[in-house]
């Protein structure tokens, strides 16, 4: 009971009372059903880096490259066929890292709105041209302690610039502190919240953003940096 306590103990430390029940909840929901489970979202908005993070001599063994349809190198991510050929059909972009021909990182991005493929819900981002929605950013677990996470974020950077992005967009699940942590490293700052109940079929949303809650359908929720005219 004492070890049970002090799991407990360390994930309000690290949550905080409410996303620490939160989290609890949907532990005991997935152990009822693998149909049943809450998901609790934290959306920031990141402004692109005015400079490159890195010097041009780092990460030079890295060659970035643009996928607007499914190549066999995307298959090392081990996401399903039909997962990636979807994301393309909604009109996503890869651009993906190699080293010595192996896909080691990537950054999914797409324009306008992302279909959810967890919960049933559509994000629309404003409609002013100054935002991408990125999701499914990968880096290799080889490169995770070397210069990849950094140079893959300035090769993204540095492909939207010219388009007169200001922004990338996206969530997090709001129980992954680590994943917030580097989001935030890289300047992100927050633009809502949203909490997904799921039970079998029923869904149920609440949300800081429009239209803030939700019982069943697929609601369009409207995500975008503080200050920017919605959609």
């Amino acid at each position: 009971m004492s070890s049970s306590w002090q799991r407990i103990h360390l994930l309000v430390r690290e949550l905080g009372v409410s996303a620490a029940f939160l989290y609890l909840l949907d532990r005991l929901l997935r152990r009822i059903s693998n149909t049943c489970g809450l998901y609790y979202y934290l959306f920031v908005a990141q402004p692109l880096a005015d400079q490159p993070r890195l010097p041009p001599t780092r990460g030079k063994s890295f060659t970035f490259r643009l996928l607007q349809a499914p190549e066999p190198v995307l298959n090392r991510l081990d996401r399903p066929t039909a997962v990636i050929n979807q994301r393309f059909v909604q009109g996503a972009q890869c651009l993906v890292a190699t080293k010595n021909d192996v896909l080691v990182g990537c950054i999914w991005f797409i324009r306008d709105a992302y279909v959810e493929d967890e919960v049933r819900v559509d994000y629309l981002l404003p409609q002013d041209g100054r935002c991408v929605w990125d999701f499914d950013v990968f880096v290799a677990e080889s490169e995770r302690l070397g210069f990849l996470f950094a140079k893959q974020w300035d090769a993204f950077d540095a492909l939207l610039k010219p388009q007169s992005i200001r922004y990338t967009v996206s969530r997090i699940n709001a129980f992954n502190q680590r994943s917030i942590a580097s989001h935030r490293s890289l300047g992100a700052k927050d633009c809502g919240r949203a909490l997904f109940l799921r039970l079998g079929q029923f869904q149920w949303m609440l949300s800081s953003q429009r239209p803030f809650i939700a019982f069943g359908g697929r609601p369009k929720l409207h995500i975008g940096p503080k200050g920017a005219p919605e959609s």
